[in-house]
């Protein structure tokens, strides 16, 4: 289901009756291997407590859904940009500037 180098994200931060270690529910990790006995995924970013090979259990995790990141990047940098005004030309009016020596 996963592969080492690939990017998951925490969907299952709860706590039972044992810590996760800092693991944070919506964060990105990365895998770097598995735990032998359970499947579990060793994160490069984190590592369980309380496991012996410091791996969270696979369950807790969904891989990154690119094409879904990669829409919303580009709605946020629509969203961004600026909307163009139109121009208006204005007319210079002459000033009158009148000296007074009673100051």
């Amino acid at each position: 289901m996963f592969k080492v180098g690939e990017i998951v994200v925490c969907v299952n931060a709860k706590r039972r009756w044992y810590r996760l270690g800092g693991l944070q529910k919506n964060e990105m990790y990365t895998v770097t291997g598995f735990n032998p006995y359970d499947g579990g995924l060793i994160l490069d970013e984190i590592k369980s407590p309380r496991s012996g090979c410091n791996a969270f259990a696979a369950n807790r995790f969904r891989k990154v859904d690119y094409n879904f990141a990669t829409s919303i990047l580009k709605e946020m940098q629509a969203e961004q940009q600026p909307i163009p005004q139109p121009e208006v030309e204005r007319e210079l009016q002459p000033q009158i500037f009148a000296l007074s020596l009673l100051n």
